[in-house]
């Protein structure tokens, strides 16, 4: 692949996982960033927990409204995983999708779609960190 190919590549990229929102958010690391969806799923959790659907659908639309990637760290991740960032950005999706959906159920105080929704998240962001949390991990913490 030249590397005017890999440019523009990894600027689709840097465009894919940029919401508009960034223009105006703090940037967040990515570490940051997922430990702030780590406390997001407490949140549904405990909401799920004691049938709190307010406290559910806030955690889900905080999941699905996170903060973007800084585009430096994207390049990064992007680089290190190649082919495979195709496979990291559907991950992403699924995990967006499902807070959406679990919110959706929330909302209809459908506690076991909420329910089975947070599952399948949970799920989600385990595949994604079997499959990648290591390698990024690394690429963003070297100096």
């Amino acid at each position: 692949m030249t590397s005017r190919k890999r440019f523009i590549g990894l600027a689709s990229l840097v465009f894919i996982l940029t919401p508009a929102a960034a223009l105006t958010a703090e940037a967040m690391t990515l570490k940051e960033i997922m430990q702030g969806l780590r406390d997001d799923l407490v949140d549904i959790s405990d909401g799920l927990f004691v049938d709190d659907f307010e406290q559910v659908a806030r955690g889900a639309m905080a999941i699905a409204e996170h903060p973007p990637i800084p585009p430096a760290q994207v390049r990064l991740v992007a680089e290190e995983l190649g082919l495979e960032m195709a496979a990291f950005k559907q991950l992403d999706t699924l995990v967006h999708e499902l807070s959406l959906e679990i919110n959706a159920a929330a909302e209809a105080l459908d506690r076991e779609a909420a329910v089975t929704g947070y599952k399948q998240i949970i799920d989600g962001c385990f595949s994604c960190h079997d499959a990648f949390k290591e390698r990024v991990a690394a690429i963003l913490s070297a100096p």
